[in-house]
């Protein structure tokens, strides 16, 4: 409204509200008014109001004092005009207190002091109105900045993490031809295993051989599917999941960390789920591996698997050693992030997320410093296939 001529604040004011106690006096008042409005003010006491522009309210005594309180508190932007003797100079000051010196008016009323204070006063709480429209505005604006800086900051960090994975997709698709040929030199395991038939320890050793041959192949097929971003179907069958984990905690045994540890395992149920195994077994493998890094010679990890509370089948593998900072947590599975500096590649949880969302499940870690980790897989179930 500034810059505005002050007469037309009046077309748009439709009630402004006479509370006076001496009703000449607020004849008086309501014929100012009126000769400016064009139509008779309204002429209520403060219960009787209702929605108004503007109130012109006597102070007599401590009711008036009362009732601009009232009307504030009803809407603390209106215009409120006081009106008090013009020989009092106590009640003036305490109606300058209450409403400002610029909205008080003596006895008997003037057109020429009521009006213009009115029209100021007017001019004020539209200008107040325009104040709080422009802040509401500007956070609004606030908001959908920080809507498009939060999608920028998250587009960005998916563009980074694609270089990332662009980066080990040259790499593993560099080394796997190579790799590949390499370990397919393992598969002479099979012929060793044939020729020492007769000493179970031997063909036991050959086996964990040819074992770790098939994961490593399977582990660069992984990296391969990891870093692409591509979506593969599972080959994937009915398995009891007490059988993939100690299937994983078998080969285990011939892992030099882990073997100094001690391992313990908790079948709380037999959840039969539509799984591929050798990947499963993949994932209790890592978890486990990552478990004994973390810990010290001598210390317990523990191995749970039934069912959580929503009825879907639950691995968990849980550790009491150093811990992670939650701002740690929240970054595991990122490519190339590890807390093993030059032992971990930053590629093993990510990987097994990725297995384990392949089969419609979750992968979380619970941890603090100090406090140990917990890794629960969580998986669906087959149909009648929570077997206690």
């Amino acid at each position: 409204m500034r810059g505005q001529p002050i007469p037309n604040l009046w077309t748009v004011v439709t009630r402004i509200a006479i509370i006076e106690d001496d009703p000449l006096v607020a004849r008086q008042m309501a014929d100012v008014v009126a000769q400016t409005l064009g139509h008779e003010p309204v002429m209520a006491s403060v219960g009787e109001t209702g929605p108004i522009d503007a109130a012109i309210v006597g102070l007599r005594g401590r009711t008036g004092p009362a009732i601009v309180a009232q009307l504030r508190e009803r809407d603390p932007r209106l215009p409120v005009i006081a009106v008090c003797a013009a020989d009092d100079a106590d009640a003036f000051a305490e109606a300058a207190a209450l409403v400002g010196p610029l909205a008080v008016v003596t006895r008997p009323v003037q057109a020429a002091e009521l009006l213009p204070r009115l029209a100021a006063a007017l001019e004020r709480a539209a200008l107040a109105g325009s104040v709080d429209e422009l802040t509401r505005e500007i956070a609004a604006r606030d908001h959908a900045l920080a809507s498009t800086s939060s999608e920028l900051a998250t587009a960005t960090e998916r563009l980074m993490v694609a270089e990332q994975l662009a980066a080990v997709g040259r790499v593993v698709t560099g080394i796997a031809h190579e790799l590949g040929q390499q370990l397919a030199l393992v598969g002479y395991a099979e012929a060793i295993k044939a020729r020492v038939a007769a000493d179970p320890e031997l063909v036991e050793l050959a086996d964990v051989i040819v074992g770790a041959q098939r994961r490593l192949l399977a582990m660069v097929d992984s990296m391969r599917d990891f870093s692409d971003g591509q979506d593969r179907p599972l080959l994937r069958e009915p398995a009891d999941l007490v059988a993939i984990v100690d299937e994983a905690l078998a080969l285990l045994r011939h892992d030099p960390d882990v073997r100094r540890r001690v391992v313990t395992r908790a079948i709380e149920g037999h959840p039969l789920c539509l799984c591929h195994h050798a990947k499963l077994a993949q994932v209790v493998i890592n978890l486990v591996h990552n478990a004994a890094l973390a810990t010290a010679a001598g210390d317990a990890i523990e191995l749970r698997v039934g069912l959580d509370h929503g009825g879907r089948a639950r691995i968990t593998v849980a550790d009491h050693g150093v811990g992670m900072a939650p701002e740690i947590v929240a970054r595991l599975g990122e490519p190339f992030f590890t807390t093993r500096g030059d032992r971990g590649s930053g590629l093993g949880v990510g990987i097994c997320r990725r297995i384990v969302e392949d089969h419609g499940g979750t992968l979380a870690f619970a941890s603090a410093p100090g406090q140990g980790t917990t890794a629960t897989v969580c998986l669906p179930i087959l149909d009648g296939g929570g077997r206690a």
